[in-house]
């Protein structure tokens, strides 16, 4: 069975202020690294991580981005979209853009994808 990852595991996982939450999301994590756990993490899910540690929690973009992309690598994570969602972080850790702008630059440039927006980040798309 493949389980839907919550954004608080993931939290819970990499800020560790939670004994027993930290406890729990480690072992895991520890399955889904090996394959032994099989998880998608929702796009969604990826961008409030990402929300929450860097405006909530104050940690560093650059380590945050490191520690999704890590997480995404696990042989656990079987996201079809794998490819797609670690190009948003490698576009959001080059660019000063926002996880949608991000999202939608990567979908354009994995799947060929036109884009349509208002904004001059996603015009700028790599």
């Amino acid at each position: 069975m493949v389980y839907l990852l919550d954004t608080n595991i993931i939290i819970r996982f990499l800020v560790g202020d939670h004994e027993a939450h930290l406890t729990k999301s480690i072992d895991i994590f520890k399955q889904i690294e090996i394959a032994k756990l099989q998880v998608e993490i929702l796009e969604s899910v990826l961008m409030e991580a990402y929300f929450v540690l860097t405006k909530f929690y104050k940690l560093p973009k650059e380590e945050v981005i490191n520690d999704l992309k890590t997480i995404l690598a696990f042989n656990g994570v079987v996201n079809s979209n794998k490819p797609i969602l670690y190009e948003t972080l490698t576009i959001m850790e080059r660019k000063s853009i926002d996880f949608v702008d991000a999202l939608i630059c990567a979908k354009s440039k994995l799947q060929g994808f036109g884009r349509l927006s208002f904004d001059d980040d996603v015009k700028r798309c790599p």
